[in-house]
Parts: C-alpha cells; structure tokens; sequence
C-alpha cells in the first residue's frame, strides 16, 4: 500500500492499495483522513444491516447499478431506477431475499447523505466544527472511495454466523449478485409513465421529474460560467438551446440502449470482486465449486462461460505489481505468479 500524500487536519490526502490486504483483489485510491473515517463507519453500518439479513436466514443478493451520471445518465434518475429494481427482485423473488441495494448508501441519494451527516456527528470529537458541506469543499468522494467501501463489504465476512467460514474474506455474506440490465430499466420507465412506446415513457417521465424535481430542473436548466457559477439556460438564444437538446438527448440515448451494469465502471470492477472470490472459494476446502456466489443479469441467471472471465477495470487501478498478471487492473492472483508469457519464457510461440 501506498504511503498517504499529506493532508489536512480533516483529511483532503489519498492513500492507494486494496482495500481488504488480505484478500488482495483489485486495487484503488481513496481518500484520506475524515472522508476515510466516514467511509469505515458506513462499512460498519452496512455490515450491521447485513448480519441482521443473516440472523433472519435470508438469502442476501448483492445489485451492481450504475450510479454516476456519466455518459448522459443522471444520478437520480440511477437511484430511481435501482430502487424500482431492488422492490422488483423483492417482490418476484419473495421475502426470504435481502437486497443490498448500494444507492441507499451513497450521497447521490437522500438515505445515503442522511447516513454520512450522522457519521460526521459521531466523529465530531475527530473533526470538531466539519459538516458534510464543509467536507465537500474540501474534497468530493470519487469511485476509489465507494469501491473501497464496497470492496470491504463484498469480500469481508468477520461477522457471518457460520464459524467455520468467518473471516476468511470469501464474500461468506453473498450468495448472488445481481447485474441491472436493460430490461430492469425498460421496466422502470413502464412503471413511471403510462407511454406506450420506451421513447413516450422517457419522454413522460423526463418532463415530469424536470417540473416537479429542483434538483433534476436544475441539472438540465443549468450552465457553468467561466467563474465556476450557474446560469439558467435561455431557451430563445441559439447557444443555450443547443446545449439544453444534446443534454436531453444524451439522456434519452443513455437510458434507452446503454443505461445498465455494463456501462458502469463501478459494477466492472464488481464483476471482477465475484470473478475473484469465486476463484478462490472453488479452491477453498469450505465453500468448492457448489458454493460458488451466483451471477444474473437482466433477470436471468448467467452461464458458466460468463462468470469464469473477469473484464475490464472499472475504477481499479491499471499497473504491474508483482502477481498480477500484465496487461489487465491491478488485480491479484489468487494462486500465486501466473507464468510468463510464451515469448517471455523462452518457448516458441505459433
């Protein structure tokens, strides 16, 4: 792990290294001091809701969404769309499920920047006076942040009630993850709108959240100045016009042919988290190739072909440390140094 870079008192460095040392699977960087502090209080939090999920017997299923609003996506529209899923999954699969449902969590929804305020009250006595707007201006959480967060919860198992498997960071706590897909967002739209064709129900559901929603208004409504402040768009000048129509139609291109788990960095580099402790559970004498975690996506259950290759880095960060293999994310090895290519080793290639 990489020493810290210096920091305030409440904490604007980054540290980079993976998250679980133990179970090394995919490396990030993160920050520092308060937002590192918060971070580890919301692991905690979350570990408490899913030792609860276990004491029930429930079947916990982990659901990998996008979340940012990068390439057209908007982060509400994310929460509301993940949202709709996690009660779809709820409600098909029945009550004996537990859906970690990681918006609930974040700061791109209201449950998850109501948890973070209540962190930063309970480290008050840490950082005295440091409110979230405050922790904000100083340093905004990225990917490597929540996929830290999430890399703990998805691979820790300290506080399973099974004995023999705890703490062993296998993901004990899982037993299925759940890719959003194109169909669960498709499903969304016909459940916000009464439109009968995917365009109509975008397109009714856009102009309703851009009325009656501040914040959706003013993320479509809106432009930066040269002075890092925002302006309303003025609909009868070209400038603000053309703006406003690539903004609606990257939303509408994103929600109707991209918006799922594979147009998310966070979900690729949980994708490779579930390729790893797969990996490692077939070779663990405690779990094998029966007690592997599940794979679905779109609503369908995937094939051995597909959860037995990882894919590209999300968040993850690119390099070549020992064991990890070259070409690919800082992603460890779990049996040790993978042999050296054919031109490297000495033997002919074909």
């Amino acid at each position: 792990m990489s020493a810290p870079s210096p920091s305030t008192p409440a904490g604007t460095g980054t540290e980079t290294g993976f998250p679980v040392p133990g179970r090394p699977i995919i490396r990030f960087t993160w920050n520092t001091g308060a937002w590192l502090d918060v971070f580890d209080r919301h692991v905690q939090l979350i570990k408490s809701d899913l030792a609860r999920a276990h004491a029930e017997g429930r079947i916990v299923v982990y659901l990998s969404c996008p979340i940012s609003s990068r390439g057209g996506g908007h982060f509400g529209t994310n929460v509301d769309i993940a949202n709709d899923t996690a009660r779809w999954l709820s409600q098909t699969w029945g009550e004996r499920f537990f859906v970690l449902n990681p918006t609930a969590y974040q700061l791109e929804s209201k449950e998850g920047t109501g948890l973070i305020s209540r962190h930063l009250e309970a480290l008050r006595g840490t950082y005295p006076g440091l409110t979230l707007e405050k922790l904000l201006a100083l340093a905004r959480p990225a990917g490597g942040d929540y996929m830290r967060m999430w890399s703990r919860v998805l691979i820790e198992d300290d506080y399973i009630a099974a004995r023999r498997r705890r703490g062993r960071d296998l993901g004990g706590a899982f037993d299925a993850y759940y890719f959003q897909g194109p169909t669960d967002v498709r499903r969304f739209f016909a459940h916000a709108s009464s439109g009968q064709s995917l365009s109509g129900q975008m397109e009714e559901y856009f102009a309703r959240k851009y009325t009656t929603s501040r914040e959706f208004y003013l993320d479509f409504a809106t432009a930066d100045t040269d002075h890092d402040r925002q302006h309303l768009l003025d609909l009868t000048r070209v400038e603000d016009a053309t703006a406003y129509e690539a903004r609606r139609r990257a939303f509408f291109t994103y929600y109707s042919v991209r918006a799922s788990a594979a147009f998310s960095l966070g979900s690729h580099d949980e994708w490779n988290t579930l390729f790893r402790l797969n990996q490692a559970r077939r070779a663990d004498p405690d779990y094998g190739p029966g007690e592997e975690i599940a794979a679905f996506f779109d609503g369908r259950q995937l094939t051995l072909g597909d959860t037995e290759q990882p894919t590209v880095p999300g968040y993850g960060k690119t390099g070549e440390p020992p064991g990890v293999r070259a070409g690919r994310a800082e992603v460890a090895w779990p049996y040790g140094a993978v042999p050296a290519p054919a031109s490297q080793s000495g033997s002919a290639g074909a």
